[in-house]
């Protein structure tokens, strides 16, 4: 059931109603602060500065010392901040009261900057996954800062979160040696790997006529159909593996979106670090009947890259393969098979290297590009995975924040391209590639379904917008009132004139049973222009809102979600409940 609020008394009207406890869950303006939502045009970028051995500054930098540009263009810088993690100490993670849930991320975490490790099941062989394992294991046991904040998230049939944020190393340690390598995800999702051709120019191609042509009937016509039933077969081969790369891209790409969205309420600069054997960004073509199936993943790649960037996340990509030498050019290889005679060709060799060199070019090129887009580093063709991870960890712990008012205003739907230069010899600076100038209120027009995607079965949760939820086991046959409280540092207001601000939400409460089965589902949305009293009062103290809906005794999960219908962005959370029979009379 659907309802829609349009009241101007609508939060005076139930603020007396608002969370009970909220004394006891009062939001923590510090953290909101850094996530505030707004639909002006300030552009954001996290900046790391190195010199060129990619060692960190020791001397800080000031404002005069940055420049950016934007697709060429000088802007006027208009903030700047030095951010650095110098340690904390441990602090006991805030409890919430009964029957309260919350995405706030202070509920969740102890001190250190958030790195999450993302262990790829879909795109990695097997025996890559092993090594991985083994060498975070031995990151945990040899250099551990019991001051980091890590998670461990594996992209396997679903995005499952193994270990939420602990600086316990030894929780740490125990996940990852209860890992087991995912290789029924990677046959369902096609993860074994696609074999990519060089393009080749050598003798006559089979034209879209011949390979199609009908070889049945007349004589000869037995001699015919062999050749015509292989290209066939060949062609059926490429159109499924084609489908099979692109649902395997396409569940990455959304896996890397719902970590965004995950980690967007979290203040500051984000880390994740993916260890993955990587997938190719174009299916090339081989044959000039190939044209059809060629596509081409970037755009897709690019889209999920701007989404991690407008998060503050930025992607360091590790190849699992380790340290790749070519087969074809291996000294060992004397290109003879085991009764002495040569397998191949020459030509055939040639043929073969150049093949090699070119899927793993494709390869590599997706997982630099990610990196390159959200500000972070890929590290390639490397097996000391211990320094990727201590020095991704390290670049989250110094950076500037940067930020500019674009000459460019218009909402143009464009990619537009960053610069930011750094004055001094050798120093390099590492930010996102660009963003894309889509207006925050056009979200509707490219679908509805996210946050219903988020709120189903096993969903991470996702922290656009910050809420606390507290849902009574009722009394009777009552209904049951779930109150929600919004930080309305994560909601966007439009000034209607000098007196009003206008906000419009959406409230979600799906109730599952124990086996998964979605019982009920209730949506409420809320419009209402807020006076000046009013909206300093919920600036302080949260935006409150009772959604109601009927269950049966019994168990459930409450799948909850809070939907900012201005900008798109929401957030997710579960609360458990139990409904008991009511006593006889």
């Amino acid at each position: 059931m659907s309802k829609t609020i349009r009241a101007g008394v609508l939060v005076l009207s139930i603020c007396a109603s608002a969370l009970p406890a909220r004394a006891q869950v009062q939001q923590s303006s510090s953290d909101s602060s850094a996530v505030i939502r707004a639909t002006t045009r300030l552009v954001q970028v996290d900046v790391v500065v190195t010199d060129s051995s990619g060692h960190p500054l020791k001397d800080r930098l000031s404002e005069k010392d940055f420049s950016i540009l934007e697709d060429g263009k000088p802007q006027k810088l208009s903030f700047f901040s030095f951010q650095q993690f110098e340690g904390q100490e441990k602090r006991p993670l805030p409890q919430l009261p009964p029957h309260v849930a919350t995405n706030r991320p202070e509920y969740g975490r102890s001190a250190g900057p958030p790195i999450i490790l993302l262990l790829d099941g879909i795109n990695t062989p097997v025996e890559n996954q092993i090594v991985v394992r083994q060498q975070m294991l031995k990151f945990l046991a040899d250099h551990f800062d019991p001051r980091m904040r890590i998670a461990v998230f594996l992209l396997g049939n679903e995005l499952t979160v193994l270990q939420d944020f602990t600086s316990d190393s030894a929780l740490l340690t125990a996940v990852m040696q209860k890992y087991r390598s995912q290789s029924a995800a990677a046959g369902r999702l096609a993860g074994t790997d696609i074999q990519l051709q060089a393009p080749t120019f050598e003798g006559p191609s089979v034209g879209p006529q011949a390979a199609g042509r009908d070889s049945g009937g007349g004589p000869g016509s037995g001699s015919q159909s062999v050749p015509g039933l292989a290209s066939k077969l060949a062609r059926f081969e490429k159109e499924v593996n084609a489908n099979l790369l692109e649902m395997r891209i396409a569940h990455t790409a959304d896996a890397l979106s719902g970590i965004a969205r995950y980690l967007a309420g979290f203040p500051g600069r984000k880390v994740v670090i993916w260890f993955s054997a990587s997938f190719p960004l174009n299916l090339s073509v081989v044959d000039p009947e190939d044209f059809d199936v060629y596509r081409s993943y970037a755009d897709r790649i690019r889209a999920t890259t701007n989404l991690l960037s407008d998060a503050q996340v930025a992607i360091y990509t590790v190849d699992a393969r380790g340290l790749v030498g070519p087969v074809v050019g291996d000294p060992s290889d004397t290109g003879r098979d085991a009764n002495g005679r040569m397998a191949l060709t020459v030509d055939a060799h040639m043929n073969a290297n150049s093949k090699e060199v070119f899927e793993r070019f494709n390869k590599e090129e997706s997982l630099t590009k990610v990196a390159q887009e959200t500000g972070g580093r890929a590290f390639l063709n490397t097996n000391d995975f211990d320094r990727a991870i201590v020095e991704s960890v390290r670049d989250s712990s110094t950076f500037y924040q940067v930020g500019y008012y674009p000459t460019q205003r218009k909402w143009d739907g464009k990619f537009h391209t960053i610069k930011v230069k750094v004055a001094g010899d050798g120093l390099v600076a590492r930010h996102r590639r660009g963003y894309f100038s889509i207006d925050p209120e056009s979200w509707r027009h490219s679908g509805t379904g996210e946050m219903n995607t988020a709120l189903e079965k096993d969903s991470i949760a996702s922290t656009g917008v910050l809420f606390y939820a507290r849902a009574m086991p009722p009394s009777g046959n009552a209904d049951v009132k779930v109150e929600f409280l919004v930080d309305a540092h994560t909601i966007t207001f439009e000034t209607q004139s000098e007196n009003l601000r206008y906000c419009n939400l959406e409230f979600q409460v799906r109730a599952f049973s124990p086996e998964g089965k979605l019982v009920k589902t209730e949506v409420q949305k809320a419009e209402a222009p807020l006076k000046p009293e009013t909206f300093d009062r919920i600036q302080k103290s949260g935006l409150p809102m009772p959604v109601s809906i009927k269950l049966t005794p019994g168990q459930y999960m409450l799948h909850l979600g809070v939907r900012d219908n201005r900008t798109g962005q929401f957030g997710t959370s579960e609360l458990p409940l139990t409904i008991s029979e009511a006593p006889a009379r």
